[in-house]
């Protein structure tokens, strides 16, 4: 019963932000919650939502959590003194005043494959921090970090920076095996990699979040999303299955996700999206996906196919229902809308060119028209090595342009500044944190 006991936690019980975990069973025992204050931490099921839902309030406020916990007759209660932090002031629309770019910027030479912040106040024009060094770097699993995607918590007063574990410079090189797939997907880092910080300048120790199925031969691209319905975190990520016998690829490279409140604790892995298939029912490859929520309605854009696979692209899809792998529907692909890309430097908008696409939102104050939203899906044109391709558009369904709602910027449009953008992330920034990373990272 003590070992039982001492595996009953809640982490950073002294500074709750957000939703926590109350496990109800450990090694066989089983564990009831009794909280001394219900409106701020709740001890009972709330709709989706499990028990211990936070309500911060206007000031610190302590709680006392109960657990007693029950195994072959005997019964123990452990207690905990919890401190649920003061709500913090959620940013408006017109408080953000520009965009930070996290990336990496290749793969030959030590320390490319580590995090770097690009700022921009406009969402075209990105200079390089920190004199073009990393700001972060990892030092966990494989010691190299690659498509990183930042995250506002949802309470708005943190931040959380999640990367593939991987360094293709440690590990020599892309190598293909058998199948002709390469090494990297199929004996890659079943881990993710994970930062927090509260001001975007401190980060603090790199953890290891074991995310995918035992078999998985990697985890790449992770990005996340916060789920209202259950107050929970969905991390999602590409991986394959390995057959354990043959080290060969079991299903293709599919989305998967898991659900956490605490980053500590986590669901099951589970499919996010599956394969898309060929008119002939062959399964395909897809990876690299982001989400962007408009309304009531998920949009995901990915890499739909490997790089030489016909009929692939940069493929978006759309749900309401979010963890419903079956609900997903075709949007386009992005050749399909049939803009201009000549002098881009790439034959089409495709899986072929293109890799690591990213939604995000325009700030209210950088649309053509302050009324109505725009929203930008950026590309690393990897097959060229040309680095990333923005696009804008006001109506993400508009299939074939009609309503002119989509451009594709020219070179002279956009600038990245001297490091090249490998498959990276941006995050809105308010006026006050675009001054906190110029103190930081700017001099």
């Amino acid at each position: 019963m003590q070992e039982i006991l001492n595996k009953i936690d809640i982490p950073n019980k002294e500074c709750i932000r957000g939703n926590i975990t109350l496990p109800l069973e450990v090694d066989g025992a089983k564990i009831s919650w009794k909280s001394s204050n219900e409106s701020v931490i709740s001890d009972k099921q709330i709709g989706k939502m499990a028990a211990g839902v936070v309500n911060r309030q206007a000031e610190d406020t302590h709680v006392v959590l109960s657990a007693t916990i029950e195994k072959n007759g005997e019964t123990f209660v452990k207690e905990f003194d919890v401190c649920v932090k003061k709500a913090y002031k959620k940013p408006s629309e017109d408080d953000f005043g520009g965009y930070l770019f996290a990336h990496f910027i290749g793969e030959q030479e030590e320390n490319q494959e580590q995090i770097y912040f690009a700022l921009s106040e406009d969402g075209l024009n990105f200079k390089d921090t920190n004199g073009g060094k990393p700001v972060i770097c990892s030092n966990v699993g494989e010691k190299g970090v690659r498509d990183p995607y930042l995250y506002r918590s949802y309470e708005k007063d943190r931040f959380f920076l999640i990367a593939t574990d991987l360094s293709i410079y440690n590990r020599g090189g892309w190598f293909q095996n058998e199948q002709g797939y390469y090494d990297a997907s199929t004996t890659g880092s079943s881990n993710l990699v994970l930062w927090e910080s509260e001001d975007l300048i401190n980060w603090g120790e790199a953890r290891l979040l074991p995310v995918a199925p035992e078999n998985a031969g990697m985890a790449w691209a992770p990005e996340m999303i916060y789920y209202e319905e259950t107050g929970e975190y969905i991390i999602y990520f590409s991986s394959s299955i390995m057959n354990k016998e043959t080290k060969m690829k079991e299903k293709p490279n599919t989305i998967f996700y898991v659900t956490t409140r605490d980053f500590v604790h986590f669901s099951d892995t589970n499919i996010f999206i599956d394969n898309q298939t060929d008119p002939d029912g062959k399964a395909r490859e897809i990876i690299d996906t982001t989400l962007l929520k408009i309304g009531d309605t998920y949009y995901s854009a990915s890499k739909d196919g490997d790089n030489a696979e016909e009929n692939g692209g940069i493929r978006i899809l759309k749900t309401k229902t979010l963890l419903d792998k079956d609900s997903w529907e075709k949007v386009l692909n992005l050749e399909e809308i049939g803009l201009d890309i000549s002098g881009l430097g790439i034959k089409a908008l495709n899986n072929g060119d293109l890799e690591g696409p990213e939604l995000f939102v325009i700030n209210k104050k950088d649309r053509v028209n302050k009324d109505i939203p725009e929203y930008g899906i950026m590309m690393d044109r990897f097959q060229a090595d040309l680095g990333y391709l923005p696009l804008i558009t006001t109506d993400i369904e508009d299939k074939t342009n009609s309503k002119n709602s989509w451009k594709v910027l020219g070179k002279d449009e956009y600038s990245f500044d001297k490091l090249k953008k490998r498959h990276g992330t941006i995050l809105n920034i308010t006026y006050e944190e675009v001054k906190r990373i110029k103190e930081n990272f700017c001099k």
